[in-house]
């Protein structure tokens, strides 16, 4: 410490503080005050903006009734979105919010078209597939076996068969034809067992041969008899005809095939005999 000439103490300077600036550091505060309560308050808006938090949606502490929810048969019960009280959860199409949630169960979610904060339930789902245990995307085309072929479309899949329906009606020389899978094939056959034909149609044997033009004999192909059963008659009472689709002829090619038959005879035509045959369709041949 020094002393200057008139003997005072001669040291640094006070300072001293300007009122008007003081008022500026206050200001200052005030400011960075206001703004952490302002983020605060935006911190506090966005936790509440989560669902089973908000205080203006849960209240505390739960009010919920004593008795149970009564559900429709399938609709489990679950807690609400603020994890207070027990609900029948939302099924597809019912209205759905923060607090009534939707069944995740069923892969639901609450789907919001608008910011009013309700929205409805509906299917979690991309558009996408499930076959088999086998994912596809939409509108893609699989074949899931040689059978079908599959496409998936808007989440559902709609499958077209690839085998031919076709059906054999029971005949004389096949009474009881039956579908069988061929090994090596993938359709299923119809077919006619051995000991079920006719000894008209066994008669016919391997040893018929057919002239064609030219003079030249040919035996018949060697294939599989495939038949259709006859149909009913074609009339209730009298002489009627009944028709099938066979390939036993000695060019192996399916054809339309026609016999008589008689269900019962006619109250008005009591004698049969004079009753003319009705007119016979031509066969239809078509290559096998």
């Amino acid at each position: 410490m020094e002393l200057d000439g008139a003997g005072s103490r001669k040291g640094k300077p006070h300072h001293i503080p300007n009122p008007g600036q003081g008022a500026g550091l206050m200001n200052v505060a005030w400011n960075t005050m206001d703004l952490g309560i302002l983020n605060r308050n935006l911190l506090l808006l966005l936790y509440c903006s989560l669902p089973q938090i908000c205080t203006q949606l849960c209240r505390t502490p739960c009010f919920c009734s004593w008795i149970p929810p009564r559900c429709p048969p399938g609709v489990p019960i679950i807690v609400d979105g603020c994890g207070c009280c027990r609900i029948c959860a939302r099924q597809v199409g019912e209205s759905c919010d923060r607090l009534y949630l939707c069944d995740e169960s069923k892969e639901l979610l609450c789907d919001y078209p608008t910011s009013t904060g309700r929205g409805t339930c509906n299917y979690n789902y991309d558009g996408g597939c499930e076959y088999d245990g086998k994912e596809y995307e939409d509108g893609e085309v699989f074949q899931p076996n040689c059978k079908f072929q599959c496409k998936c479309l808007d989440g559902g899949v709609t499958c077209t068969p690839l085998c031919s329906e076709n059906v054999l009606l029971a005949s004389p020389e096949c009474p009881s034809p039956r579908r069988v899978q061929v090994p090596g094939r993938c359709c299923p056959e119809w077919i006619c067992d051995e000991e079920q034909q006719s000894p008209v149609s066994n008669s016919l044997g391997k040893e018929t041969s057919i002239v064609l033009q030219g003079g030249s004999r040919v035996k018949p192909l060697a294939c599989t008899d495939w038949s259709t059963q006859w149909s009913a008659c074609s009339v209730s009472c009298g002489l009627g005809v009944s028709l099938r689709v066979s390939n036993r002829n000695l060019l192996c090619r399916l054809e339309t095939q026609v016999r008589l038959c008689i269900v019962r005879p006619c109250r008005n035509s009591p004698d049969m005999s004079s009753t003319e045959p009705p007119a016979l369709p031509p066969s239809i041949l078509s290559t096998g």
